[in-house]
């Protein structure tokens, strides 16, 4: 694509203006002016030049192998304190890889959150040389992070000390280096300052130079510091404005004469030149200059997380017109607004589904790699997250240019940790303007950055404001949040509202009414294994607003580090040791998915059926499924559509489809249904769809029950079968080939046979099971200690009667079960056994018990070794819960008792328990079912939803509460068959 050329000139004030009316609503400038300008104008070159070859000016990895020692206190540290001294003896000193922390180099066992007594700190020796060229250079020293104070000598000269622990910084040693001979640099490393507190979070404390250390050379006299760039599109969002602004240092006296020099400026898609710009600078020397240019490109591919499109923007200092330094720095075109309270990128409505990350590994702590990096961004994008919090700082340079080139939204975070709190202590100013500097001078050309956090969970102060206006005069193009603050009258400086774990209802309401977005920097919880309920409708809650721009979990991994130690009397031991409050992921350290990954996918999913339920009449030839496009950006026809049609677990027919869609706006699908031509006594009928990426990875899976028109196709009745009861010590009901026995003793089903193979061994009632780690944090440690096992009881029968019918026996019985002094529950029990030989369960139950809510409430029935597979129609594969389901969807699934796929709990219609025994038992009408504790089955009437750590479930139905007169009831089917092979209907 061809652009005409956009000729610059500068002004003496120094102001950049356009020559020629080449840039839409920039007009002309005069002709006398450009005739004045001409001596210091250089025009264009043809479009066909290439560009002259860039200077070398080489950098140096420092990396490797270096010296250290561990003093692991104040008195140790006093000792090894001349270690930068040229000559000192550092024979004690060990080996250490550069960039690691020295926690997991085996040092020091890991060290989590504050340090409440004195802390180790690391002394660092590395040798190195540089070639003799390098004398007419001028040389940076850059540190990519140290935690979290670095003091630093090179060759026994002090350069400074930095207090900063995720921020990059560097050194200017043009004249402390010495080019062709060894060079001794030498760092202290503190872990407690004045200031550590901006640096420590909940998470590990890890000491040590973690990332780069680096030398870059440039030219000893003039030199481009640094470059900056941002793009403004039209009104229109077709062409856009690439605002660059390149200061160009000059280290010569202010006296001395100086010849101009140029800058010039292109930009490359793809290798192919798009626009470039020269320009002619009168020298400044003992001074640096900060140059304005401006590019007008037409139509540019725009940046979005989904369309990652990056361009390249090379600028080039030209001394006598030849390179003498170059940058170079991608450039994505995007504009973010929050005008009208809607979080707008490119001009587009943009949710944000999101994740907070921690940037470190098991392996490496925060010297995380490339490797890690873009494990961690395939595995995001394939779970749909399109976006990331910081937490609670910036991360490594190169995880960004990965989030710039894969396409991820960012909220780069500047580091106040738990100092925040402490902000309105005046003497923490330095602490606070130096972490907003560096953070955002390193990443703010990153398009993928498109929110600046402050601070985590803190309170609005005088540095909090301070930080936020300078992070605003750094960058003005980009909102600004402060995490945890949503209230209504926060400054108009903090562009956008960031509650943390609020209620679905809360977050309706705010993003209902407020007139600024509503970014929910923390919303809900992926703790432990029962932590993770309601995301989805928080997630529904927020985004139906236009405010509501979306949030990101806590958190994206399990916080765990492999710590290999030193054992007493020889040997080492490795170990993965996880944070002291669990695990937190949605993945696992080493970023295996877990359960929570998996709702995260479905939640977050931006394609799906809009129905979950449709009506049909049978012979009809189709039905029309709506499918939402809830892309930002992206139409439906890149998405590939699969369906198959099911009758329980048989496909009738299936096919692929694609659709045309706009964004944000749903179409409708024919699903093709001329296979079923009548509808079936007791057979479920679905549709299974599978979206698809354009690389062909999975976006999500959704199901459409299909119900024929009228409802429910009964189930044909079956002969009715002879009837006997028999009465004593156990009371024995007989009803064809099926015999149930029931022991009035305790009021419980006591065995289930088909024509005398057992099916059920045994039943009880059930209230209770252990608490997982979120319900424990709720319930409190100690007092969860002190409740009794609820199922651990004994039984006083109040009533026991069997009556016989033409229909049947039904058995009514009331017992008390009962813990201990304070802790019972009474059952009323229902049981029928009709002609069919189906086996009825009804009970109500009113515990009066010392725990607040009760975990499930139903029957265990024990079944003989035999029974091993379990196959149901309802959710699945993944267990489901009132309060998170959206990652299991409605079918019929089956597996073995004890493998992954029929272990949890299971939302279901009906389940059957099979296995090598020849007979069948099949549970019907519970919506719940449990396995994998043991053998046999709970059939529940309940479950209590999933917690989200620190609060319970939202819906009261969820709840289970055990408050003054509560009772539960429920019910269920047992039947007995023989199993037989199954075959398709028509």
């Amino acid at each position: 694509m061809k652009h005409r050329s956009v000729k610059h000139a500068l002004d003496p004030h120094g102001y950049t203006k356009f020559v020629g009316a080449t840039v839409r609503g920039v007009p002309a400038l005069p002709r006398w002016r450009v005739l004045f300008l001409l001596p210091i104008l250089i025009a264009l070159g043809p479009r066909t030049a290439q560009p002259a070859e860039p200077p070398a000016n080489p950098t140096l990895l420092l990396n490797g192998n270096w010296q250290f020692a561990l003093a692991h206190n104040d008195a140790e540290a006093e000792r090894l304190a001349n270690f930068y001294q040229p000559g000192y003896d550092a024979a004690r000193f060990q080996r250490i890889t550069v960039p690691s922390n020295w926690a997991l180099q085996g040092f020091e066992p890991p060290h989590y959150g504050r340090f409440k007594d004195e802390a180790s700190e690391g002394f660092y020796i590395h040798r190195f040389t540089v070639p003799d060229t390098w004398r007419d250079k001028r040389i940076l020293l850059h540190f990519g992070g140290v935690w979290t104070s670095a003091e630093v000598w090179l060759n026994g000269k002090h350069l400074g000390r930095h207090d900063s622990g995720f921020t990059s910084f560097s050194f200017d040693v043009t004249k402390d280096l010495q080019p062709g001979a060894e060079n001794v640099l030498a760092v202290r490393v503190r872990q407690v300052t004045h200031d550590y507190l901006f640096d420590t979070n909940d998470d590990w404390s890890l000491g040590g130079i973690y990332r780069d250390v680096s030398l870059e050379t440039m030219p000893k006299f003039r030199w481009i510091d640094r470059v900056d760039a941002q793009t403004v599109f039209d009104s229109q969002f077709q062409d856009a404005d690439l605002n660059i602004r390149a200061m160009i240092g000059d280290a010569r006296p202010r006296k001395e004469s100086e010849a101009p020099y140029s800058l010039l400026v292109s930009l490359r898609k793809d290798g192919a030149e798009i626009q470039n710009a020269k320009i002619a600078i009168p020298a400044h020397p003992g001074t640096d200059r900060d140059i304005a240019l401006k590019l007008h490109v037409q139509h540019p591919l725009h940046w979005t997380a989904e369309t990652p499109a990056l361009y390249d923007l090379q600028v080039e200092l030209l001394e006598n017109g030849k390179p003498t330094h170059v940058r170079t720095l991608a450039v994505g075109f995007r504009q973010i607004s929050t005008a009208g309270g809607i979080f707008r990128i490119n001009g587009q409505a943009v949710k944000l589904r999101g994740v907070d990350r921690h940037d470190e590994y098991p392996d490496g702590g925060r010297a995380t790699t490339p490797e890690n990096w873009t494990q961690d961004l395939k595995l995001m994008k394939a779970a749909n997250i399109n976006f990331i919090r910081c937490s609670h700082y910036p991360p490594a340079a190169g995880f960004l240019d990965l989030c710039d080139r894969l396409g991820m939204y960012v909220d780069d975070e500047v580091p106040m940790g738990d100092g925040g709190n402490d902000a309105n202590d005046p003497s923490f100013a330095d602490a606070v303007m130096l972490r907003s500097y560096e953070a955002v001078s390193r990443d703010i050309n990153h398009p993928s950055i498109v929110l600046w956090s402050i601070g985590n969970e803190d309170p609005l102060t005088s540095l909090h404001m301070a930080a936020i206006r300078t992070v605003k005069g750094l960058d003005p193009t980009r909102p600004v949040l402060m995490p945890w603050r949503a209230e209504q009258w926060l400054p108009p400086e903090i562009d956008i509202l960031a509650p943390h774990y609020f209620t679905a209802a809360q977050y309706d309401e705010l993003s209902g009414e407020s007139a600024r977005p509503v970014v929910t920097t923390e919303y809900t919880h992926a703790y432990g294994t029962d932590g993770f309920g309601g995301l989805q409708e928080r997630w529904n809650a927020l985004t139906r607003h236009p405010a509501g721009a979306g949030g990101a979990i806590w958190m994206w991994a399990d916080q765990g580090l492999k710590v290999t130690l030193d054992q007493p009397g020889g040997g080492k031991k490795t170990s993965l040791e996880l944070n002291p409050g669990g695990m937190d992921g949605t993945v696992s350290s080493y970023r295996e998915p877990q359960r929570d990954y998996w709702e995260t996918k479905a939640v977050y999913a931006q394609t799906y059926p809009a129905i979950g339920k449709t009506s049909f009449v049978p012979g009809q030839a189709s039905v029309r499924i709506p499918i939402r496009n809830d892309f930002d950006f992206t139409n439906l026809d890149t998405v590939g559509i699969g369906w198959q049609l099911m009758a329980d677990d048989r496909e009738l027919d299936h096919g692929t489809a694609r659709l045309e869609c706009e964004p944000h706006a749903t179409a409708w699908l024919p699903l093709r249904l001329s296979s079923i031509h009548d509808a079936h006594p007791g057979i479920a009928y679905y549709a299974w769809f599978t979206f698809t990426r354009a690389d062909g990875s999975e976006i999500t899976r959704r199901s459409v029950e299909l119900l024929p028109a009228g409802g429910a196709v009964p189930v044909a009745i079956t002969k009715a079968e002879p009837l006997s009861v028999r009465r004593g010590k156990v009371v024995v009901v007989k009803a064809g080939p099926a015999s149930y026995t029931f022991d009035p003793q305790i009021a419980q089903l006591a065995s289930a046979s088909l024509n005398g193979v057992q099916v059920i061994d045994g039943a009880s009632f059930t209230i209770w099971r252990p608490l997982g780690p979120s319900e424990v944090i709720i319930v409190g440690k100690d007092r969860a200690k002190q409740l009794p096992d609820l199922n651990r009881y004994r039984t006083a029968v109040e009533s026991w009667k069997v009556s016989e019918s033409a229909d049947g026996v039904e058995i009514d019985a009331r017992a008390n079960h009962v813990i201990d002094a304070k802790n019972h529950f009474q059952v009323s029990y229902t049981y029928s056994i009709g002609r069919d030989g189906v086996l009825s369960i009804h009970y109500s139950v009113k515990p009066q018990v010392e725990a607040e809510w009760l975990p499930l409430v139903g029957v265990t029935l024990r079944t003989p070794p035999a029974l091993t597979h379990l196959r149901w129609l309802g959710l699945g594969p993944l267990d489901a819960y009132p309060n998170e389901k959206a990652a299991a969807i409605f079918g019929v699934w089956s597996g073995d008792l004890g493998g992954p796929t029929a272990t949890g709990v299971k939302a279901t219609r009906w389940a059957e328990l099979s296995g090598t025994s020849g007979v069948v038992l099949k549970i019907e009408g519970c919506p719940y079912i449990r396995a994998g504790e043991g053998s046999g089955l709970q059939a529940l009437s309940a479950v209590v939803g999933r917690s989200a750590k620190t609060r319970r479930p939202e819906n009261p139905e969820d709840r289970l509460d055990t408050t003054a007169g509560s009772s539960f009831d429920g019910g269920f089917r047992v039947s007995l068959a023989r199993a037989t092979p199954r075959t398709a209907p028509d």
